[in-house]
């Protein structure tokens, strides 16, 4: 009981500290500057735009509120349709968030924080909120991916369109890029259109694509963090004590091959190893201990699908 209530603790503490870097991204950064970011939550931060001004007296018509009005019919489907671990977390994961961005505005922690970044004289820097909004946005995803549950909106609906199409999981992340850019594109269309600044909606454009790449940008560089690694191809006359020792050493499985040199004409060993990146020095330190005449190389491996390397993907189990 105490490990099941500690384990699902600890799930809720991440799912609690992902709601609040967005929240935060969203709130304090990308709103102030008119950046929108994802699709849901895009649309309901265009129209905590265009009806409260981003006006603490209007919270009741902010982003977070809109954000769970337009997240409900998702996440019930999901939730009767799906894991429904997945649907509660993600719905955990959306209370959060709508609460925390109510907070954030009643209180209105952007002003605060806009004054102190125009201190001294100095104006505040769009691109900087654009940039600091979307790197926090960024740190989000794989938290809950870490934890098996989502951010709703356009990422859920991603996944079930996967999941009905029987493609790969590459081809739900092209449809979530496409109704991301489609919700941006068209809430700047409308912005324009409702209040005739045609500058600003570009800008609205820009900076809302600008923030969705740097958010990219940080996902992809903490997953590769997760599964990324190398690959050590050794070439000894040492193959057992080198495999050994890189086992032994390591804690990962190896591989020979048996190779023939092609200036020696000699029939030699290969020993193939993946590694973690953090590895990378210990194994020069074995390799040169064992045979300081073996021949080796580095290549970097993308992605690694097995024991002993973390790997995060959501996907959509039906309850039986």
């Amino acid at each position: 009981m105490k490990t099941s209530f500690m384990y699902n603790l600890k799930q809720i503490l991440i799912v609690f500290c992902a709601s609040l870097a967005t929240a935060v991204a969203v709130e304090v950064f990308l709103l102030p500057v008119n950046a929108l970011i994802d699709g849901a939550l895009g649309m309901a931060s265009i129209l905590d735009i265009l009806l409260t001004g981003l006006s603490s007296a209007k919270w009741y018509l902010s982003a977070g509120l809109w954000l769970l009005v337009i997240n409900i019919p998702i996440v019930i489907y999901c939730f009767f349709r799906f894991n429904r671990r997945f649907a509660v977390k993600t719905m955990l994961y959306l209370l959060f968030l709508g609460v925390e961005l109510v907070l954030l505005r009643i209180l209105d922690v952007a002003q605060l924080v806009k004054q102190v970044m125009s201190a001294d004289g100095y104006t505040y820097d769009k691109v900087l909120y654009v940039i600091i909004g979307g790197a926090l946005h960024g740190l989000s995803l794989p938290m809950l991916l870490s934890v098996n549950a989502s951010a709703g909106g356009t990422d859920i609906v991603g996944l079930i369109v996967q999941r009905h199409s029987k493609k790969s999981s590459s081809s739900a992340m092209r449809f979530i890029l496409l109704a991301n850019t489609v919700v941006v594109l068209v809430s700047s269309a409308v912005y324009w259109i409702i209040t005739k600044n045609a500058t600003e909606a570009v800008n609205m454009f820009i900076y809302s694509l600008s923030a969705a790449f740097i958010c990219e940008i940080v996902q992809e560089s903490i997953f590769k963090g997760f599964s990324a690694a190398f690959e050590l191809e050794v070439t000894t006359d040492k193959p057992d004590e080198m495999a050994e020792a890189l086992k032994e050493g390591l804690k990962h499985g190896v591989t020979a091959v048996k190779v023939v040199g092609g200036y020696s004409h000699q029939e030699k060993t290969m020993i193939l190893c993946v590694i973690n990146k953090s590895q990378l020095v210990k194994a020069r330190r074995i390799i040169n201990k064992v045979d300081p005449q073996a021949f080796a190389y580095v290549e970097n491996v993308k992605e690694v699908i097995g024991k002993g390397f973390a790997n995060k993907e959501i996907e959509l189990e039906e309850d039986k």
